[in-house]
């Protein structure tokens, strides 16, 4: 055999093992995931992880039909530790806002995301 070719072998052997060392080094750090509590249980595929959901009451104050948000003036939300305030929330269902009216009093369901940008995920109207 060449060198060439017993050089281009050994070198090529030795590129793997470094490869699979590192993969399996990086699955074993994963593993644990020191510092991820409070993510939810991932191992079940993307949107399995559990937000904290606040629960409000308010009134609303305007929709946005085109940007698919709503302003409301709500009560104090203790999920989030929010006083009361006037907030615009994206609706998760643009379909809620044919439901609503403004100067409507509402109850509502709402989650930050990952950026915490703040989504209406449930509202109706009080009667």
């Amino acid at each position: 055999m060449k060198k060439t070719t017993k050089r281009t072998i050994t070198l090529t052997g030795t590129l793997a093992g470094i490869f699979f060392a590192g993969a399996i080094a990086v699955a074993d750090d994963m593993g644990s995931m020191n510092g991820m509590s409070g993510m939810g249980d991932m191992s079940s595929g993307a949107g399995s992880m559990s937000a904290t959901v606040g629960h409000g009451k308010g009134i609303v104050k305007s929709i946005d039909h085109k940007n698919g948000t709503v302003t409301l003036e709500h009560g104090p939300i203790k999920a989030f530790g929010w006083s009361a305030m006037t907030m615009t929330f994206t609706l998760r269902h643009r379909s809620d806002m044919k439901n609503l009216k403004k100067g409507e009093h509402v109850d509502f369901d709402v989650v930050q995301d990952g950026q915490g940008a703040t989504i209406i995920t449930k509202i109706h109207p009080v009667h």
